[in-house]
């Protein structure tokens, strides 16, 4: 299946539109879709690993859209709304908006919304009544960089430990040239520590940033893993743009300062709630007071784990995945009830233990003893944190009936083991079917391998009826759309 995006950069509207899309575009390619972007060529300037990040791209034209072939289209863009989205619609494609300012209607199945604070009502009469709203900072689409980086950086910032490291980011292109600024006051404040900075290669002012650098300051210029220059920062300075998600997937304790009226929502949001401290952009002018700040929060360790732990619980960093399984969409039980896919979340704990302890989960498991609490809590936190590993509940009418998990195959290229488990009184419901049909959606462009052990009649029928054929002892496979 083919996925479209519609997204554009500029040094004026800046990257975070297309940062993001390609986010959620690599978590599509991760279960085999494939992807194209609809965008100009002042994109391309703007973010120039658009064109080598493996992507299809395509000219954009605002007016008439062709979604081709694609199923799914994907909007990030201030200026489209349902007039262009209805077109897509028209054409067979499932809509999926994204949006942080709920300021005009649209036309989608999916609405994603990370603005802290964000609630349904914001989006009354301006999407369809069948949309399904995903709004709040556990929605942000981050890239799986981030959620590989978090447990260390989390366990890192949770101790009373010195600022050695601070990360500026002031957006990919800043056109205020921020970051100028942020320097000069670093520089005035004396801290002692490395400065890393992060810029985009179309930023205008590119060329004095880097005429700054000395030692002590380092200039990373478009870098391919971001996340793992943040998650070695004790600090942030940046604007809370996209970025202000990224960080917070890490703990990192940050300075933000506002540089567009869209931005003034989120940071407040942040600060409100003791994940962030908000620095106005006057500041920006007064380097002795913008100093300061970062003196005063460079010294108080307790304020910043406390600032961590605020910022960690914002967002997992998983919210691309929760997107996934809400792509698949839903499927009929046997009696008609909808069957849905949800990404399992920390609460789920003692529900999947108690699904694991049933007799009919473990009778035919590879490992028939009963897991104890230890034992599931461990293996629980460490499914949550793997970018190899997709870990789902099976709902009927909102109520949890089952699990589905997703393991990549390390000796099989776009394959991954595909196992389910449907609680006992819900057997004969048609319900395992549903799901494994949700789960052929979700990840149309992969192989999907099952283990079946011996004797094991029902799963053997469950997963033939899907469409799984046999291929050596105990193993079935459902080949790539």
């Amino acid at each position: 299946m083919r996925a479209l995006f519609r997204c554009d950069a500029s040094v004026g509207v800046g990257i975070g539109h297309v940062m993001r899309c390609l986010a959620f575009a690599d978590t599509l390619r991760w279960a085999g879709w494939s992807c194209a972007f609809a965008t100009g060529p002042e994109t391309l300037r703007a973010v120039p690993a658009l064109a080598s990040s493996g992507v299809a791209i395509r000219p954009a034209e605002d007016a008439r859209l062709d979604v081709a072939d694609a199923t799914l289209m994907v909007v990030d863009h201030y200026g489209l709304d349902a007039g262009f989205e209805r077109q897509a619609r028209a054409q067979g494609a499932t809509v999926v908006v994204f949006d942080d300012l709920a300021d005009r209607p649209h036309d989608c199945a999916i609405l994603v919304d990370p603005t802290p604070g964000r609630v349904a009502d914001d989006y009354r009469d301006r999407v369809p009544g069948s949309c399904r709203l995903m709004l709040g900072p556990k929605h942000a689409i981050l890239h799986e960089r981030w959620l590989a980086r978090r447990p260390d950086a989390l366990a890192r910032l949770a101790q009373p430990r010195p600022v050695e490291r601070i990360v500026v980011s002031m957006g990919g292109t800043d056109p205020r040239d921020a970051t100028s600024r942020v320097l000069a006051a670093l520089a005035r404040a004396k801290l002692g520590v490395h400065v890393d900075v992060i810029l985009g290669a179309g930023a205008p002012q590119l060329a004095r940033i880097a005429g700054m650098v000395g030692p002590g300051v380092t200039l990373h210029v478009d870098p391919p893993d971001p996340a793992a220059i943040a998650a070695t920062a004790d600090l942030a300075i940046g604007a809370p743009g996209t970025s202000s998600f990224e960080r917070a997937a890490l703990g990192l304790p940050a300075i933000l300062i506002p540089l567009a009226d869209n931005q003034r929502f989120v940071a407040a949001a942040f600060a409100a709630g003791g994940a962030a401290e908000i620095a106005p952009a006057e500041c920006l002018d007064d380097p002795a007071g913008l100093a300061a700040r970062m003196a005063a929060l460079t010294a108080d360790a307790g304020r910043r784990i406390a600032m961590s732990r605020k910022a960690a619980a914002l967002t997992d960093g998983r919210g691309s995945l929760r997107l996934l399984t809400a792509v698949a969409g839903e499927e009929p039980s046997k009696g008609g009830a909808p069957v849905r896919l949800r990404l399992a979340e920390t609460e789920d704990e003692a529900w999947l233990l108690d699904l694991q302890r049933q007799e009919t989960t473990r009778r035919h498991a590879r490992n028939p003893a009963v897991p104890g609490p230890a034992e599931h809590a461990a293996w629980f936190a460490g499914i949550l944190n793997d970018p190899a590993r997709l870990l789902m509940l099976v709902e009927v009418d909102g109520v949890a009936a089952g699990m589905v998990r997703l393991d990549r195959l390390a000796e099989e290229a776009a394959s991954f083991e595909v196992s389910i488990a449907i609680e006992s009184r819900r057997h004969g419901e048609g319900i395992g079917r549903a799901a494994l049909a949700l789960v052929r959606r979700l990840a149309p462009g992969v192989d999907l391998v099952a283990t079946v052990m011996p004797g094991n009649r029902p799963s053997l029928a469950l997963f033939a009826s899907a469409g799984y054929r046999p291929e050596g002892r105990d193993r079935y496979r459902s080949r790539a759309a």
